[in-house]
C-alpha cells in the first residue's frame, strides 16, 4: 500500500513539474522584448466620427463572411453584402465598444501565440473608417480572464482590452438587420381581423378600451377578451427570427395564397395628446376650432397587413414565410408566432369553470418551450439550479414575468 502511494505520489510531483514547465515556457514565449515593456496604444476612435465597419468573421465554409455597416446620412444600414434596415442595438453596441476600447497589458509579442489567442489572420476582423480614412484595422480575438485578446492588424503585439467585447462583433448577417416586422404599442391597436382557413374574427375596443366582437359576427362562447389582447400583443410588436434566402421565388413563399392574413387597425395618436394639442390650439386661436382638429387627430387610424405564408423549410410545422404589406422584405417566423396569427374559436375562449390552471408560486410562469432544466421557471427538475449566477437568475426571471404579462 505505501509503495503504492509512494509512486503515485512522484507521479504527481512529476505531472506538476511539467505543468510548471510548460506555463513558464509559455510565458516566457508571451513575455514582452526586454527592451520594449511599455504597453502599446491602440488608435483612438471617436464614436462620432465612425461612418463605416466592415466585419470579417470565418464562416461555415471555406470562404469567410463579410458584413459591412454603414452610415447613410443620420441613418445606419447594413450597406453589403446586401443592402437593408440595420439593428440599432446591435450598431449602436457595436460604435459602443469601439470607441471604449480601455487597453490593460501586454498578452504576448510572439506570433506563434496569436492562434491560440485568436487573433490570428483569419480571426475577427475589424476595419474602422471615418470618410475614405480607415482609423482602425483590428483583429478581435478570445475573452480570456475578464479581458479580450486585440491585435492591430501587421503588429505582433496583442494587448488586452477590458471585458467582453467579441460578442458584439461575432454575428451571422440576420443578426445586423432589423428583424422587427412591427413595433406598434398594443393600447394602440383599436381593431383586429383574423383570417384563415380556421375562420375569419374581427374584434374592436369599445369605449372602455375592452375588446368585444365587431357587429353581425357569430358570437363566441365564453368569449375572452384577454385572449384578444394576448394574440395582439404578440402581432403588435412581432420580430421574426430571419429572412427568406436570396433568390426563393415568390411561389416557393406561398404569400400569394396566404395562410393566414392579419390586419390591425392602429390609432395615430393618444386622445390625451391629441386633447392637449386641440385645447392649446383652441385657445392660441380663441375659438373651438382647435378641439376638432383634436378630435379628428384621435380618431384618425392606420392599417398593418400581415400575410402568413408556406413553410421555409420541410417541416409543416416549423418557421414560416410572412410578409407585410408595403414592404418588400420577405421574413421568417416561428411556427408559434404563425399559429398566432391563423387562430380558430377556442383561441378566444376563456377557460370553462373550474378548469382554469393553478397559478404557479410567486406567479412565475410554469415551464416555457426551449427553457432547459435549471432557468428559473422552468418547472422541471433542477429548476432551483445554484449554480446560476444570482444576476442572471435575476435577469430570466424579470423576463419571464414580463413575458407572462405580455401573454396573459
Amino acid at each position: 500500500m505505501n509503495n503504492r502511494l509512494m509512486v503515485a505520489a512522484v507521479a504527481f510531483l512529476a505531472l506538476l513539474g511539467g505543468l510548471i514547465y510548460v506555463v513558464n515556457q509559455r510565458a516566457d514565449d508571451d513575455a514582452p522584448d526586454s527592451e520594449s515593456t511599455e504597453v502599446p496604444e491602440l488608435p483612438e476612435i471617436s464614436r462620432d466620427a465612425i461612418t463605416s465597419v466592415t466585419i470579417t468573421r470565418p464562416g461555415d465554409g471555406d470562404e469567410p463572411e463579410t458584413v459591412t455597416l454603414g452610415k447613410v446620412g443620420d441613418v445606419w444600414r447594413v450597406t453589403a453584402p446586401i443592402d437593408a434596415d440595420a439593428d440599432e442595438t446591435a450598431i449602436d453596441t457595436v460604435l459602443d465598444k469601439l470607441s471604449e476600447l480601455e487597453v490593460q497589458g501586454i498578452a504576448a509579442t510572439n506570433p506563434e501565440n496569436h492562434e491560440r489567442l485568436e487573433v490570428a489572420d483569419n480571426g475577427i476582423r475589424v476595419e474602422v473608417k471615418a470618410g475614405d480614412e480607415v482609423i482602425a484595422n483590428l483583429i478581435i480575438g478570445a475573452y480570456r480572464s475578464r479581458n479580450t485578446m486585440v491585435r492591430v492588424e501587421g503588429q505582433d503585439t496583442v494587448v488586452t482590452v477590458r471585458g467582453s467585447i467579441k460578442y458584439a462583433f461575432n454575428k451571422e448577417l440576420k443578426d445586423w438587420r432589423n428583424r422587427r416586422v412591427a413595433n406598434e404599442d398594443p393600447a394602440d391597436v383599436v381593431a383586429a381581423r383574423f383570417e384563415s382557413e380556421n375562420g375569419v374574427f374581427e374584434f374592436l375596443r369599445n369605449a372602455e378600451s375592452e375588446w368585444v366582437q365587431a357587429e353581425g359576427a357569430e358570437e363566441i362562447e365564453r368569449f375572452g377578451p384577454t385572449k384578444v389582447q394576448s394574440i395582439v400583443s404578440s402581432i403588435a410588436r412581432m420580430r421574426a427570427v430571419n429572412f427568406a434566402d436570396e433568390g426563393v421565388t415568390r411561389e416557393a413563399t406561398g404569400l400569394d395564397t396566404p395562410s393566414g392574413t392579419v390586419t390591425l387597425t392602429i390609432r395615430s395618436g393618444s386622445d390625451s395628446d391629441a386633447d392637449a394639442e386641440g385645447d392649446a390650439e383652441a385657445e392660441a386661436e380663441g375659438d373651438a376650432e382647435g378641439d376638432a382638429e383634436g378630435e379628428a387627430e384621435a380618431s384618425a387610424t392606420r392599417t398593418i397587413v400581415l400575410r402568413v405564408g408556406a413553410p421555409s423549410g420541410e417541416d409543416e410545422n416549423g418557421e414560416r414565410y410572412l410578409e407585410r404589406e408595403g414592404d418588400a422584405t420577405v421574413y421568417v417566423v416561428s411556427n408559434y408566432l404563425a399559429d398566432r396569427m391563423r387562430p380558430d374559436i377556442e383561441k378566444f375562449q376563456a377557460p370553462e369553470p373550474g378548469s382554469e390552471p393553478e397559478e404557479p408560486p410567486g406567479g412565475m410562469m410554469p415551464g416555457l418551450p426551449g427553457l432547459p432544466p435549471g432557468i428559473p421557471g422552468h418547472g422541471g427538475p433542477g429548476g432551483g439550479n445554484p449554480q446560476i449566477p444570482p444576476e442572471l437568475m435575476q435577469k430570466i426571471q424579470q423576463q419571464l414575468q414580463q413575458q407572462g404579462a405580455t401573454m396573459g
